[in-house]
């Protein structure tokens, strides 16, 4: 695919939205449809982006894993156990409606210091929701707009950007559509 458009620090913020992560990951608050993970099925791997089910293999001592293929060419073995814990299924229209009202509201761009807003969508990226990529590049894109204090530093633009790529793949894959096309409805839903 080409890419469109050209640790606890201690804070009570950090702790929170390390706290809320966590409860979103877990497996009681992921949806009931469980993954199958067999091979050739398309799965979502947190800040890697979207995958393909290569293999699954067993191991000495019967511990099985899994093997991911993705895009660019890497490749990631994960024991199965581990597996069902980091990945998650691509989005249904129904999360893509919730993509679209986070990337349609008007949230005003968090001031504080560049550093903490960093790590916080840092957190966001590494737990591979999709309606936290939605977050990231709303505000990543409304930051840039508002310039806020001279606008986004460099390292935040470094993260909207992956961001934007991860979003603007997954809504292709899950609407079979081109990676422009996608890149182009995140623009339309940001754009106001």
């Amino acid at each position: 695919m080409r890419q469109p458009g050209s640790g606890d620090s201690g804070v009570a913020g950090d702790k929170q939205t390390h706290a809320r992560l966590e409860r979103e990951l877990s497996p009681a608050n992921r949806p009931a449809m469980a993954l199958r993970l067999a091979v050739g099925d398309l799965v979502v791997y947190a800040s890697h982006g979207i995958g393909r089910v290569e293999s699954r293999q067993s191991q000495q001592g019967g511990e099985e894993t899994l093997v991911l293929a993705f895009e660019s060419g890497l490749k990631v073995t994960l024991p199965l156990d581990r597996a069902r814990e980091a990945l998650r299924s691509l989005s249904g229209e129904q999360e893509l409606k919730t993509v679209q009202r986070t990337l349609r509201a008007d949230s005003q761009p968090a001031v504080e210091p560049w550093s903490r807003r960093h790590r916080r969508s840092q957190a966001k990226l590494a737990a591979g929701s999709v309606s936290d990529l939605a977050e990231i590049v709303r505000d990543g894109i409304h930051r840039q707009r508002r310039r806020v204090k001279g606008g986004p530093a460099p390292v935040e633009n470094q993260l909207l950007r992956q961001a934007r790529t991860l979003l603007a793949a997954e809504i292709a894959t899950s609407r079979g559509i081109e990676l422009d096309e996608a890149d182009a409805w995140i623009a339309r839903q940001t754009a106001g």
